[in-house]
């Protein structure tokens, strides 16, 4: 069995979404897909991957007066690959995993930082403390604890490396090329990843059940299907 960060953070929020998806096959809704962060995603790997090998230091990690380099690890690349992830085996068998946006190591003491890129647009400065704050918070509870059960010293620490798309100023340079401008905002949070270890226990324990497990109290899907259900009746 393969449980996905994702498959874990979509048990937290609805059991019964979570076990009808994977036990009884039927697929969640689809979501617009967010190709404006994909791109953002990929040019942020490209930042930092062009200091990796060197170790060089990023003006980022100067203007945030932080002492870290990009981590150079082997697996790096896997580790930030959808298909494979950091992954780990229990000793049933079952494999948790989750790929990474980045990882930085501190060049004091050899601790990783989780990072995690983020992308929107919007007044103000982004914050982790609304929206799906809690949802990201999670996350990267979750790639902590892959790292650690991996063996890696992890800092409590995680980074969440935000662009907020501008909506000032023009678009087209003389060349009719387009530009964006972002600004960037670099929010750390310490993680506690002390929960993760039984939602992985629950989430098999759910999948390994005959009975579907009640809804989440504040899953949108059911939600709709339930009001969907009643108006038709009505």
């Amino acid at each position: 069995m393969d449980l996905s960060r994702t498959a874990i953070e979509q048990y937290l929020r609805c059991p019964q979404c979570f076990y009808m998806e994977r036990r009884r096959g039927v697929k969640s809704l689809k979501m617009v897909p967010l190709t404006l962060a994909v791109a953002t995603d990929a040019l942020l790997k490209n930042e930092f991957d062009a200091v990796r090998p060197t170790g060089a230091m990023h003006p980022l990690w100067e203007r945030e007066g932080l002492n870290v380099r990009a981590c150079n690890h082997e697996q790096m690349d896997s580790w930030r690959s959808n298909r494979h992830g950091v992954r780990v085996q229990r000793s049933d068998g079952a494999v948790v995993f989750g790929a990474v946006d980045d990882i930085w190591e501190d060049r004091e003491t050899g601790e990783l930082h989780v990072v995690d890129y983020k992308s929107t647009s919007k007044k103000g400065v982004p914050d982790i403390d609304s929206g799906f704050g809690d949802s990201y918070k999670r996350q990267a509870e979750i790639y902590q604890w892959l790292l650690r059960q991996s063996g890696f010293t992890i800092s409590p620490v995680a980074y969440f490396l935000y662009v907020n798309g501008s909506k000032e100023g023009g678009f087209y340079d003389e060349g009719l090329q387009g530009r964006m401008r972002f600004e960037t905002t670099l929010i750390p949070y310490e993680g506690d990843d002390s929960w993760v270890g039984q939602a992985v226990d629950e989430a098999i324990e759910c999948l390994e059940q005959d009975l579907v497990p009640d809804a989440g109290s504040e899953c949108d899907v059911c939600r709709y299907l339930r009001e969907r259900t009643n108006a038709v009746l009505t």
